[in-house]
């Protein structure tokens, strides 16, 4: 089996068709850990593949933020633009859209769903009313079982969703991104995922720095190998 980095899925051939883009599945993204990687905020940046920013949110300079962002952050996201429908589930609400999709060079006018705090359990009302019956990826670094275990309740057949909890440090890597675009290509299946996919994606983020779910209405599979898989409904 290759590397993440060779493997690919083609997106589908008419994706910036409006039409198409609708049935896409949506890609919730958090902010802090997947994109800021907060875990070396305020630390000797050595890797030139990574840039320090100090976000200004309000103009009298009153909230400032120090943002650390990799330089390939932004196309990855513009590639994953073909596979999803992106949408923000953070607490900058709107701060997304105005100060970091400039730094990212992504759209500016992102759809997002508003959020109190940074905590998914809070986000989760929001997220998944703004998912509808469209299956579904998340992207937050503080995303548990619990939450799994609450989107299954939630989700409606043929619906599915995949968590994934990225590593502070790491954030959406080529892993990430490799996993959630195989995820884009098993939930239009007319078949509820099973432990055949659920085998494949334990593949994918074998590293270790990934914990993600799959989740359908009827099942929570744990991808991450040291977790194992688990069964429930």
């Amino acid at each position: 089996m290759g590397t993440a980095e060779e493997q690919t899925v083609e997106a589908p051939d008419s994706a910036l068709d409006t039409a198409v883009c609708s049935r896409l599945p949506i890609l919730f993204l958090d902010v802090d850990g997947p994109l800021n990687l907060w875990g070396r905020v305020g630390r000797r940046i050595l890797n030139p593949l990574l840039r320090a920013h100090l976000v200004h949110l309000k103009p009298d300079d009153s909230f400032n933020v120090n943002v650390v962002l990799s330089r390939r952050m932004g196309s990855r996201l513009r590639d994953l633009g073909k596979y999803f429908q992106v949408h923000w589930a953070t607490s900058w609400n709107e701060w997304a859209n105005q100060h970091l999709s400039p730094l990212l060079g992504i759209s500016e006018d992102l759809p997002w769903v508003r959020c109190p705090n940074g905590d998914p359990r809070s986000k989760f009302p929001a997220v998944m009313t703004s998912a509808g019956n469209t299956s579904f990826a998340w992207v937050d670094d503080y995303l548990s079982e619990e939450v799994a275990q609450a989107t299954r309740k939630k989700l409606q057949w043929p619906q599915c969703a995949l968590l994934v909890s990225p590593h502070i440090m790491c954030g959406i890597d080529s892993e990430v991104v490799h996993l959630l675009k195989w995820f884009s290509q098993i939930q239009r299946g007319d078949r509820e995922p099973g432990r055949r996919e659920a085998r494949k994606a334990v593949a994918i983020v074998s590293s270790g720095r990934v914990d993600a779910w799959l989740v359908t209405p009827s099942m929570v599979t744990c991808l991450s190998l040291r977790k194992g898989a688990k069964r429930h409904g």
